[in-house]
């Protein structure tokens, strides 16, 4: 369904783009422009609206896209649709193409709309059908992106965290002179990256510390990946280090730590032979440089031999705290919906990436009873794994619930879901991909940065202002003006829809 909407959104940007344009607008034919605009936004109308997440489960529409291992009229009615659409978008650009070429005539040749209308009508044709014998009836109301601004997320402290945040400061800026590593330890979702971007964030670490820099490791290490994503942090360009070595990498982290007091995040660590291969490029100067380490590794705790900052579950009072923090921001929570929200906190298990996910989908959701109390059925709301606790599941709860311009942009973020990307890049990367669905009161741009505003309030994507020195700027650290820059990293987990395409 993502790949007939991807094609769709395409093909009107597109559209949008010739009728703006002086001289292209005049090769096409304005009438029957206009009839394919309209056939277009309701083939889009019914792919945006026509989702599992809002169809009665008596439909069986989506649920059951496979039956005895062949496709149903469903799929391939979808995939009807986005091969429509891209031979549309084809058909238009090689007629620009070719009247730009000619020169001479204005005239669009007579059987150019003829099959572009054809197909489309054939597709109409096969939605009205949908449409007739299922009714188009919506159990619920489909949540889709606000235009608006969202209401404030409360940042200023972690609820449940704060004596985990004061451990973990007080080692930090002890007085042991030598370098300390400091691991957080803990299973997945329980909010090590949270705790040390908390500390990370923070003002006092540009009084603490002269340089820091913060590294996603990740499950598949790479060592090349792992110098440049620290060199980069730490204020030296990436860009030409095509013949630059691991070696000379390494080097030349080890030359801008040495004698300097840092402050290196290592996040998500996964095992003894990864810290094995870069723990020789952080010096020991004496002076009160530190290291921190997240990881659900109990082996590799002991390998590093420093007691570590174990996470726990969240009680009940912070677990509702939290969600409420989530769902309503200051407004709490409304007393009719109490009991069922205190039902679907129940079921995340204290688990505080389960509750601010969750939270995340009925913030942008109707506050409605009836809304939340399919929410508290799903089966995904269950976190039931061999180990009694299944965050993915609630992952993807909330992509389930997502709008499609959203799928389809947070599963291009699969590509950088390790190492993140930077705001404006990924804003130029959704606009020349053709996801931004256009309308006429905002720019792609705009349109895609509500969209990026609207995943991170769904706790589906992070937000964050690193802060960068400038190369000429390191030697003296705290003479440094720093730079910020948003940078965007996205939740991982596996989605079914991007192993299908949608």
């Amino acid at each position: 369904m993502a790949a007939a909407y991807a094609a769709l959104v395409s093909l009107l940007n597109t559209m949008d783009q010739i009728q703006i344009h002086p001289r292209l607008s005049t090769y096409f034919d304005n009438y029957q422009f206009q009839s394919l605009r309209e056939k277009v936004d309701f083939v889009l109308d019914f792919v945006e609206n026509y989702s599992d997440a809002v169809i009665p489960e008596k439909t069986g529409f989506l649920e059951d896209l496979m039956v005895n291992g062949e496709a149903t009229e469903a799929e391939d009615l979808m995939r009807r649709i986005a091969a429509a659409a891209h031979e549309a978008e084809d058909a238009i650009e090689v007629e620009a193409a070719d009247r730009i070429h000619a020169a001479a005539s204005t005239q669009q040749s007579p059987s150019f709309f003829h099959k572009v209308i054809q197909d489309m009508d054939y597709i109409m044709e096969k939605v009205v059908k949908i449409k007739e014998e299922t009714g188009f009836i919506k159990s619920l109301p489909s949540p889709s992106p606000s235009l608006s601004p969202p209401p404030p997320l409360a940042t200023a402290s972690i609820v449940g965290f704060d004596s985990y945040l004061k451990r973990l400061w007080d080692q930090l800026t002890g007085h042991h002179a030598g370098r300390i590593i400091i691991p957080i330890v803990g299973m997945g979702g329980i909010g090590k990256t949270t705790l040390a971007r908390k500390v990370y964030e923070s003002s006092h670490i540009l009084q603490n510390f002269n340089v820091h820099a913060w590294v996603t490791v990740s499950h598949e290490f790479s060592a090349r990946k792992f110098f440049l994503q620290a060199l980069s942090c730490l204020g030296v360009s990436s860009d030409d280090r095509d013949t630059t070595s691991d070696q000379q990498l390494s080097l030349e982290l080890h030359k801008i730590l040495f004698n300097r007091r840092y402050l290196i995040i290592l996040d998500d660590v996964w095992s003894v032979d990864d810290w094995d291969r870069i723990k020789s490029f952080f010096p020991e100067n004496k002076n009160k440089s530190r290291i921190v380490i997240t990881t659900r590794e109990s082996k590799l705790i002991d390998f590093l031999g420093f007691p570590p900052l174990s996470l726990d579950f969240l009680d009940d009072k912070n677990s509702w705290d939290l969600f409420c923090a989530k769902a309503f921001a200051q407004q709490g929570c409304p007393s009719e919906l109490e009991e069922v929200g205190m039902k679907i906190v129940e079921k995340c298990k204290g688990l505080p990436l389960a509750i601010v996910v969750i939270g995340g989908l009925l913030r942008e959701s109707p506050k409605s009873q009836e809304y939340w109390e399919k929410i508290s059925k799903e089966k995904h709301l269950v976190l039931d794994s061999v180990d009694g606790y299944k965050p993915l599941n609630i992952l993807y709860l909330s992509y389930k619930y997502l709008p499609l311009c959203l799928k389809l942009c947070l599963l291009y973020l699969g590509i950088c879901a390790d190492y993140g990307v930077e705001m404006t890049e990924l804003i130029k990367l959704w606009v020349a991909e053709g996801f931004i669905k256009p309308n006429k009161t905002q720019s792609l741009e705009e349109v895609a940065e509500g969209y990026i505003d609207d995943l991170v309030h769904r706790n589906l994507l992070f937000r964050s202002p690193l802060i960068v020195y400038r190369k000429t700027l390191i030697k003296e650290a705290q003479c440094c003006t720093p730079e910020k820059q948003y940078h965007i990293t996205v939740q991982s987990y596996p989605v079914k829809d991007g192993q299908q395409g949608g």
